[in-house]
């Protein structure tokens, strides 16, 4: 098992099984905790790759386009590649559990990872991870994972100029890239 994502600062939990390795790349899975109130990323969308959550136990909000679903326990939704999405816990007094996964695996395990390590360091909240590391990650991410509501040639302009800050800065090496992404 891989070391639990523990942001304490902003109620959220994410452990990463071992699926990536035991289906050689096909699958990743996750349990996903949310507390009260809480939220995912913004609208974000995958390219090549499928994502999709099942309720263990709360409400999870999930918004795939213009559409919002509200998913009870055992209920699930996939968001296809290309489709703008985003999740929420739909409790402003309980907690959401959820198991999530990708297909296939690509790399958002290791920005995930990558950035909620750093993210635990500096207070355990996604927005003390290092900018400009974040930005290089997305920035090689970007045949695998887009901001939604943002034209792709300016994602591109604006996270290629500040990725070769990062690379002048050092920035860049502060998350080793997986093979595949060098």
């Amino acid at each position: 098992m891989k070391r639990p994502i523990d942001l304490h600062a902003i109620g959220e939990r994410i452990q990463f099984n071992d699926a990536r390795e035991r289906t050689n790349g096909r699958r990743s899975e996750a349990t996903l905790s949310l507390g009260p109130g809480n939220k995912g990323p913004g609208a974000h969308m995958h390219i090549g790759q499928e994502e999709g959550f099942k309720v263990l136990s709360g409400k999870l909000i999930v918004t795939i386009g213009k559409k919002e679903v509200t998913l009870g326990p055992g209920e699930s939704a996939v968001i296809r590649s290309g489709e703008a999405h985003n999740f929420r816990n739909a409790s402003s007094t309980e907690r959401v559990e959820a198991e999530f996964w990708y297909e296939p695996a690509l790399h958002i395990e290791w920005m995930l990872q990558s950035m909620g390590e750093d993210a635990m360091a500096r207070g355990g909240d996604w927005k003390k991870a290092p900018i400009l590391t974040v930005i290089h990650a997305l920035w090689k991410m970007r045949k695998e994972y887009r901001l939604a509501g943002m034209p792709f040639w300016l994602q591109d302009g604006l996270f290629g100029t500040f990725a070769f800050i990062a690379r002048l800065t050092g920035a860049h090496k502060r998350w080793p890239l997986p093979e595949g992404l060098r």
